[in-house]
């Protein structure tokens, strides 16, 4: 049976997974970058790591939209929860639309770990994987 306390981390994980795509797609790179912890770690395998707020902003203004684009998140699963730690994984599954309509471009999954701090949950580290 699932507790209360473990319903609101849940929520709070799934809140920011939703936020973290919501973002991305509608090139918000300022917003990505405040669901991190200042000393956070996104990690994209093939790509490179960024750490703290700063290589964050800077690695993924280099991902900016050149046409419409929409990161779908799956399956999340909280994983463990211990005191102020969450982690989870997730499907993820990205389309862009182009002359032709909507295409799968990729798909991947997301294993994070968030970190509660003053009563509010971020990444501390987000790690994306492609699939063959």
């Amino acid at each position: 049976m699932t507790t209360a306390t473990e319903a609101s981390t849940t929520a709070h994980v799934q809140s920011a997974i939703g936020a973290y795509a919501q973002a991305l797609d509608a090139d918000r790179v300022d917003d990505l970058v405040e669901l991190f912890w200042p000393d956070g770690v996104a990690e994209i395998t093939g790509v490179g790591t960024f750490e703290g707020h700063e290589a964050i902003r800077a690695g993924y203004a280099g991902f900016s939209p050149t046409q419409p684009q929409l990161h779908l998140v799956a399956n999340t699963v909280v994983t463990s929860v211990t005191g102020d730690e969450a982690s989870a994984v997730s499907n993820l599954a990205f389309f862009q639309r182009d002359a032709s309509g909507w295409v799968v471009r990729l798909v991947g999954r997301y294993d994070d770990v968030l970190r509660r701090r003053d009563g509010e949950w971020r990444f501390q580290r987000r790690v994306t994987t492609f699939l063959p």
